[in-house]
């Protein structure tokens, strides 16, 4: 059984309403937002029910992070992660966070994603001409609101976007010895807040799209 892993009921009901009529519907948590949530409540469904469950999907929106003065992903682009960054876990001089001396303590802060199911999912997608752009996400506690903190963090880890769960839900699953794959849809780009809504609803019905296509070819290669 594999185990969808979403941060808001918003986000989870658009995939239950795409997962209605599957013969093998699967697990679906609401994690809460952030990392703290995020890891608390995977930690606890785990503990009871990680026997059961053979691989996690988590899914949602992100904000995009620039790639110099260019765009590298459009609002609603689908994106996959290869690894993810706790970017907030460091010493924070305003616009940039550098990370703690590697060994100052006994915690990870970077997390490989599994790669055979990020291959099963990019070909899942690309079966369904869905285009996805892989590579390093990065998890912070609040949502960037300035361009400059983007750009840090997209030039030091070579990341393209940002999200604020995925990287609590990979230590989680390394911890219970999972497997996990990560799909987003844009829902912003990273740069200096305006006060222009964002496309949340139709990004979080993008992201379930993504997932529920990825779950679909897990399912089937059982």
């Amino acid at each position: 059984m594999h185990l969808a892993v979403a941060a808001t009921q918003k986000e989870m009901d658009a995939f239950s309403r795409l997962a209605h009529d599957w013969r093998l519907r699967p697990r679906q948590l609401v994690s809460g937002v952030g990392p703290m949530e995020a890891g608390i409540t995977l930690s606890r469904y785990l503990e009871k029910h990680h026997t059961k469950i053979s691989a996690v999907v988590n899914f949602g929106v992100g904000g995009a992070y620039f790639s110099g003065p260019e765009k590298q992903l459009d609002l609603l682009d689908i994106c996959l992660a290869e690894h993810e960054v706790l970017g907030d876990f460091g010493i924070c001089y305003g616009d940039r966070v550098e990370p703690f001396e590697q060994g100052a303590f006994p915690a990870q802060w970077q997390f490989k994603l599994d790669s055979g199911l990020l291959r099963q999912a990019r070909s899942a997608l690309a079966a369904e001409a869905v285009k996805a752009v892989a590579g390093t996400f990065v998890t912070v506690n609040g949502a960037s609101a300035l361009k400059v903190r983007g750009d840090h963090f997209a030039a030091r880890y070579g990341a393209i976007c940002e999200n604020m769960e995925g990287a609590a839900v990979a230590r989680v699953c390394e911890l219970f010895d999972l497997p996990l794959v990560e799909v987003r849809a844009i829902s912003n780009q990273v740069e200096d807040r305006s006060e222009e809504p964002w496309p949340i609803a139709e990004a979080a019905d993008r992201a379930a799209q993504a997932a529920m296509l990825i779950i679909k070819r897990l399912q089937d290669k059982r």
